[in-house]
């Protein structure tokens, strides 16, 4: 039985070039027999073999032609630009995710050596390209909240990334106003003018107002308790 090499890299049978070696290298990442137990290791190995196998197959453009004329792969001219578009999207917008998910799980032994940035910086690039190469595609949302969310974990602080950064968060509150994101964009927001930005009365103001918008919630909950570390580290400032 002929194997369905898109279906093992998880992408699309259109898939760009590009799309292709990142999925090959993330994957091969995920399932190196390495990276697994003992009892675990025959079956990595066996995922391992099938992405490389399909690896060799499309990226080389005669073998991939040969493979996509094979009959395996049906009714590709019917396919439509935009739901390959979207299956790209939303493949970046996976590995920025996963990316991010990855530096959450990152102790500070991981900080010393840089692979909490590294993972970081790689969420930003993939979740950038959605929002850059893809913006008209139902996953840009999603891909601002964590592109967000990725920027504010990153230890940047020079003048071009706050001035940048401060764009994003209006960008997204003034497309968005209906998103599921829409409160944590709010209280992420005012942790930028508190933690990034050092403006400490642009973060009161906001807090202050995510106090009232959102009673009785958590995010008032965290509004109060940001309120507070601005009382404690700034006496002067009035509340």
């Amino acid at each position: 039985m002929m194997k369905d090499y898109y279906r093992i890299l998880e992408v699309h049978a259109k898939a760009s070039l590009e799309v292709i070696k990142k999925a090959y290298q993330t994957l091969a990442l995920k399932y190196h027999p390495d990276r697994h137990k003992i009892s675990r290791k025959q079956w990595a190995e066996e995922k391992f073999k099938q992405l490389s196998e399909a690896y060799q197959i499309l990226t080389d453009p005669v073998k991939r032609r040969e493979f996509d004329r094979s009959g395996y792969v049906q009714n590709l001219a019917d396919t439509k630009i935009d739901e390959i578009m979207e299956e790209e999207a939303y493949f970046y917008l996976r590995m920025g995710i996963e990316h991010y998910i990855k530096s959450t799980e990152r102790n500070s032994f991981g900080i010393l050596f840089g692979r909490k940035i590294s993972d970081l910086t790689k969420a930003k690039e993939d979740l950038k390209t959605v929002l850059s190469e893809y913006s008209n595609s139902n996953h840009v949302e999603d891909a601002h909240y964590y592109y967000l969310l990725s920027s504010m974990a990153q230890f940047e602080y020079f003048l071009a990334h706050i001035i940048d950064l401060e764009k994003m968060f209006d960008k997204f509150l003034n497309q968005f106003p209906k998103s599921r994101w829409f409160s944590d964009v709010r209280i992420l927001f005012a942790k930028f003018y508190l933690f990034k930005k050092r403006d400490y009365k642009n973060a009161v103001m906001q807090l202050n107002e995510l106090e009232r918008l959102y009673p009785e919630t958590k995010i008032a909950c965290d509004a109060d308790v940001l309120l507070l570390y601005i009382q404690q580290n700034n006496k002067t400032l009035s509340l």
